[in-house]
């Protein structure tokens, strides 16, 4: 082994994940949207889903929950221990990147890493979140579109009834918005519809919240090339074209679905009554004008 691989193999791992930052959201919400048009900045690595860190952050904190005492007892591991060594293997899954380009922000985008926020904000006290949101019912819309099954081959619930569709958005809203209030400071909550309305203003702020400039390639992001991979196909053709409003307010037609609970948080996201087609239109036409 030469020099510099012995010096490499004895880097002291990352236990803190202070360029580390976990995107995520109730799935159909605009995550890969996120990821494709922050991939063009030359100082994010932004991959896709891996589906890691909610599996790890899960064993974690089953481990202290349930083993902490045996392990202090019986094998003199600390609390702090634990949490270092299943931080090590969190941030190892990033070292290659994190090594190669040592002044670059490393997000991953797992959508399921909403429900594992807080466990991940103790887990790496330096980690950073991006809690990307969307109007639930079209949301929903979109589930209903999917052709995601079990083991088994059974469609999931959520994909299958608007009613579960709904409820499987408002549950993982909850869960991230608890995180926000508990890791103040370090969650950035982004609208899909702030995105497609307002992008440079919205890119602008993530920038701003990763301790990056803003660079006008990400504006841009439809002629940059990127490698979708997995559920993030399903994204495809759309991903690749330009910005479009078309989307919002396509979930329109399950308002009356909506369950007083479901309601009320997305009153408390700013969503309110959905438009109609003819209110849309005449939102467009003043937006063009300006």
């Amino acid at each position: 082994m030469s020099e510099a691989e012995t010096a490499e193999a004895m880097k002291p791992a990352d236990t803190q994940g202070a360029r580390i930052v976990f995107a995520g959201g109730c799935p159909r919400s605009g995550l890969t949207l996120l990821r494709r048009m922050l991939s063009p900045h030359s100082k994010i690595e932004c991959g896709p889903d891996t589906g890691l860190p909610p599996s790890i952050a899960m064993q974690w904190q089953a481990f202290a929950s349930q083993l902490g005492d045996l392990h202090a007892r019986d094998f003199d591991l600390q609390a702090e221990d634990m949490r270092r060594a299943m931080a090590e293997l969190l941030t190892g899954l990033f070292d290659t990147p994190l090594s190669r380009f040592p002044d670059h922000v490393l997000i991953e985008k797992t959508a399921l890493n909403v429900a594992v926020f807080e466990q991940l904000g103790r887990l790496l006290p330096e980690a950073r979140f991006i809690h990307v949101v969307r109007d639930g019912r079209d949301v929903a819309t979109s589930l209903m579109e999917r052709d995601w099954k079990d083991a088994n081959g059974t469609p999931f619930p959520h994909v299958s009834r608007p009613d579960a569709a709904l409820k499987y958005w408002s549950d993982l809203v909850t869960i991230g918005l608890k995180a926000e209030r508990a890791l103040p400071g370090r969650v950035l909550r982004v609208p899909y519809e702030e995105l497609v309305r307002r992008p440079k203003a919205t890119l602008t702020a993530v920038c701003e919240f990763l301790d990056l400039d803003y660079e006008r390639t990400l504006v841009h992001f439809a002629g940059y090339p990127i490698e979708l991979k997995g559920l993030e196909r399903d994204s495809l053709p759309l991903i690749n074209k330009p910005l479009t409003q078309r989307r919002v307010g396509s979930g329109v037609d399950l308002d009356a679905l909506v369950a007083p609970q479901t309601r009320q948080l997305l009153d408390m996201l700013g969503y309110g009554e959905p438009e109609t087609p003819a209110e849309r239109r005449k939102r467009l036409r003043k937006t063009i004008r300006r």
